[in-house]
């Protein structure tokens, strides 16, 4: 193997770039990746994901990434997710104690560790189904605000 070639394979292990084109529409965890003047094959896009839990998250196009390829071959390689930068800053209200997850449309989930507060923020309808029961239990007062409350019993 020449010196070139060598350095090239290096020069591959780790890069930056920006998605450029995904294949999220159709439930397919991959994407192409512009890197300097060149974008890579369809490459697999790294998750949190196992028999345990499946989580999906759609890559968007202009996400910055980082490409590792343990081989040196660009299109061997696999992407890790989301660089916070200028055009996706990190959510307000996220510190060294409080966890938050934002959406696009602005429905929000946080917990602080400190306070040991779980706040939802949603923006639309909120629906949950149990094949069991659904249990509240509150140390201290259940307060239910609407412009109706219905019970039903059926």
């Amino acid at each position: 193997m020449s010196f070139a070639e060598l350095k090239r394979l290096i020069d591959n292990l780790v890069n930056f770039g920006t998605i450029s084109e995904t294949k999220s529409a159709d439930g397919k965890a991959l994407a192409r990746v512009k890197i300097a003047d060149r974008e890579t094959d369809f490459l697999p896009i790294n998750s949190f994901s196992n028999s345990f839990k499946k989580h999906f998250i759609p890559a968007r196009v202009g996400e910055q990434v980082v490409v590792i390829s343990p081989f040196g071959e660009a299109n061997g390689g696999f992407i890790l997710r989301s660089i916070f930068n200028k055009s996706s800053k990190e959510p307000s209200g996220s510190n060294d104690h409080t966890e938050v997850i934002e959406y696009e449309d602005g429905t929000r989930f946080s917990y602080d560790t400190q306070a040991k507060v779980l706040t939802v923020d949603c923006v639309g309808d909120i629906n949950i189904k149990a094949g069991g029961n659904i249990n509240f239990e509150a140390g201290g007062v259940i307060d239910l605000t609407g412009s109706r409350i219905d019970f039903n019993q059926g």
